[in-house]
């Protein structure tokens, strides 16, 4: 047997064969067609090509306002492209002749196109090759999504191996199937760990013998001890088959017993949980859970690739509140970060643009105030349905909070001039994730109902590392724990409450700092919930408090961690 270590990312033992997976991979469907269905896939082809002529168009305006105008020329190449009449004569003439299905015939002239622009002896147009594929990956996404096929894929559980994934990929893969993840690059904090943790996936990432994997045909993936086995032989997988099926019985539930409400010492304390899909929601029990502490908006953009209409977005919105009954949900409106707008842009060449760093969140949304109202109606529409807050993220002044409040004070004028019904009470929270707003919590605090603190970002912010790294050592650094105590007792005097939504939250040490500094409101992802609710029914917030000065005495993140470590092992465990 052979050991490769990797870094967790989301928790669990599996075993199984392994499904190599390629990101930039097209799942062409190949199919002849009648000539009785050309008018009907030529439509469709059509209709493609016209959602990324919109997609396009955005992309280009975007890029236009937050960058300049020589990004632009490079989707407005692709918007001539994906227009050209040239190539849709010869698709039309290939399904034509030889009666293969539409997305077939123009994934074929497409690579034609490609293979005549490699073949250039001129470098402009060999570089051009990727404005083409670029286009051909969009019109290719729009044709088979409106087709009932299922894109060739993981035909039996396995465990997916890749240089890295992207959110999108996680969502649209199968999760039936998808027993575990191994990937090169990936973050703890990454968006794509926190969706594996939501989904209740095994990954390890930081693996640099990837391609090494691919022969083997099982293997174990212990995420738990940061830990691939290989060579396995039938002793050790009799050795490890009762982990596998505990983590296997545990995968399926998400919660077994009510989430403690109070600590060792009868403190009250709220532990909420994390969401971002209504499948998800509908998987809890309300009469176990406190309530949702943070719902991801943005994942409903992701799951659909476009951002959903007001109407698809009140019944989700709805579908939420209603089961979870009158308990509390936090929506957080949209959080484009940079990380999700490049994403979401799908072009590679924006990715070293740093003006984007601090771009996103509530920022971006005021700059395009139509997808917030949009969201903020369909909020506001929905709020009969539950007790329901909305979140902003990513807040970078007070000015922020306040044009939003103007935005939704039109907007419940306008409900209400035209008869429709709504709560009027709504609460209004800020998440604190940035440096810059620090330096504002004063009156901050008089604008919003609640401060909700981002961790991830937080630290990012105030560390300089990447989501990307694996850096679970933010979790202790002085620096974090100081603005965390200020976040606190602003809020404090201000009367009005502080939750932490972060991953920082799920670690158990951590946790017991937080609990130091007087944060007795959490909310953290379905995989956590059960053994965080187990650690606050120990903790006794008396004891924690003496920890208070010593934590923010402290100089570095291994001082931190080594005194969080040490009240854990002798006090909680």
């Amino acid at each position: 047997m052979r050991k490769i270590k990797g870094i967790k990312i989301s928790p669990g033992i599996v075993s199984g064969p392994i499904y190599y997976f390629e990101h930039s991979y097209l799942p062409v469907p190949k199919h002849f067609v009648q000539e009785a269905d050309f008018n009907s896939e030529w439509e469709r082809f059509q209709q493609a090509v016209q959602k990324a002529i919109v997609e396009l168009t955005q992309v280009r305006d975007l890029v236009l306002k937050h960058l300049d105008e020589n990004h632009a020329r490079i989707i407005e190449a692709q918007l001539i492209a994906v227009q050209d009449r040239e190539m849709f004569k010869s698709v039309r003439e290939l399904m034509q002749r030889e009666k293969k299905n539409i997305t077939w015939s123009y994934y074929e002239v497409m690579e034609s196109y490609e293979k005549l622009l490699l073949n250039s002896y001129s470098q402009y147009f060999k570089e051009r090759t990727a404005d083409l594929r670029d286009v051909k990956k969009r019109v290719v996404y729009h044709l088979i999504n409106q087709t009932d096929y299922n894109p060739p894929g993981i035909q039996q559980p396995s465990i997916i191996v890749c240089e890295k994934i992207s959110p999108g990929d996680l969502i649209h893969i199968d999760h039936e199937l998808t027993l575990g993840i191994i990937t090169r690059f990936g973050g703890v904090d990454s968006h794509v760990g926190i969706l594996a943790r939501a989904f209740r996936v095994p990954y390890i990432s930081n693996i640099t013998q990837i391609d090494e994997l691919v022969s083997y045909s099982e293997i174990i993936l212990d995420a738990d001890n940061e830990e691939i086995l290989l060579d396995i032989t039938e002793e050790i997988k009799k050795k490890y088959r009762v982990r596998i099926k505990e983590y296997a019985n545990h995968r399926n539930k998400i919660i077994t017993r009510k989430v403690a409400n109070t600590t060792k010492d009868e403190i009250p304390f709220h532990i909420y949980i994390n969401a971002g899909f209504v499948d998800e929601v509908n998987a809890l029990n309300p009469n176990l859970i406190q309530g949702i502490g943070l719902f991801r908006t943005e994942y409903l953009c992701i799951e659909r690739n476009t951002i959903p209409s007001e109407e698809e977005q009140v019944k989700a919105y709805r579908a939420v509140l209603d089961k979870m009954k009158r308990l509390p949900v936090v929506f957080r409106v949209y959080d484009f970060g940079r990380d999700k707008i490049l994403a979401m842009l799908d072009l590679d060449l924006l990715r070293e643009d740093h003006l984007f760093d601090e771009w996103g969140g509530i920022g971006f949304l005021l700059d395009n105030p139509e997808i917030l109202q949009t969201q903020l109606r369909a909020l506001v529409k929905a709020s009969t349905s539950g007790n329901i807050q909305i979140m902003l993220p990513l807040v970078m002044s007070v000015i922020d909070v306040v044009k939003t409040k103007e935005i939704l004070h039109q907007i419940q004028a306008e409900l209400e001039q035209e008869g429709i019904t709504f709560r009027r009470n709504i609460q209004l929270g800020a998440m604190i994730e940035t440096r810059r707003v620090l330096d504002e919590l004063e009156e901050l605090a008089q604008e919003v109902d609640f401060f909700s603190i981002g961790t991830n970002d937080l630290a990012l912010y105030l560390i300089g590392t990447s989501r990307d790294s694996s850096v679970p050592k933010n979790y202790y650094h002085p620096k974090l724990f100081q603005a965390l105590d200020k976040i606190v007792r602003t809020a404090a005097a201000a009367n009005i409450p502080v939750n932490v939504c972060g991953e920082m939250a799920s670690d158990r040490y951590a946790l017991v700092g937080l609990a130091a500094l007087g944060i007795h409101s959490i909310s953290v992802s379905a995989n956590a919930l059960e053994n965080i609710s187990n650690v606050v029914r120990k903790l006794d917030l008396r004891l924690t408090q003496e920890l208070s000065d010593k934590i923010l005495r402290a100089r570095d993140a291994a001082t931190i961690y080594a005194l969080l470590k040490k009240f854990y092992c002798e006090q909680v465990e």
